[in-house]
């Protein structure tokens, strides 16, 4: 019989990057989309971007209760769907924050939840040939 000899393969560690590494490139990219962000009008900013400013100006709207903060956001969500909201005319937005949402009004009568309305300005009326 022929001894075999035993091959020792040593388990070499397995590269890691540290974690104070990672969690610089973590709070590298971090820093830069946020400072996009901020630095993006409004008129280039993507769907969920806008839906996310929508959220953070309802829940930041002053006196309003849980169930109207919600309301207000879907208000805010189905006129920007239906194209209410896309120019800078309507929205004040500075520094990656809503400031005003122009026409927004808010109606409570007595205790009751407050119901929100966007009254849309219309542009003028052209004036046709056959008025003159």
């Amino acid at each position: 019989m022929i001894p075999t000899p035993e091959i020792s393969v040593a388990a070499k560690p397995a590269m890691k990057e540290s974690p104070s590494f990672e969690q610089n490139m973590n709070n590298y990219f971090e820093a830069e989309s946020a400072s996009v962000l901020l630095s993006k009008p409004w008129l280039r900013l993507e769907r969920g971007l806008r839906l996310q400013k929508f959220r953070i100006f309802s829940r930041s709207y002053p006196g309003l209760s849980e169930k109207e903060q919600e309301s207000l956001y879907s208000l805010l969500v189905k006129a920007n769907d239906a194209k209410l909201l896309n120019t800078k005319q309507q929205i004040q937005y500075e520094n990656g924050v809503i400031q005003s949402v122009k026409g927004l009004k808010m109606i409570r009568v007595g205790a009751e939840q407050a119901t929100f309305k966007i009254d849309v300005s219309r542009p003028t009326k052209k004036h046709s040939s056959e008025e003159i």
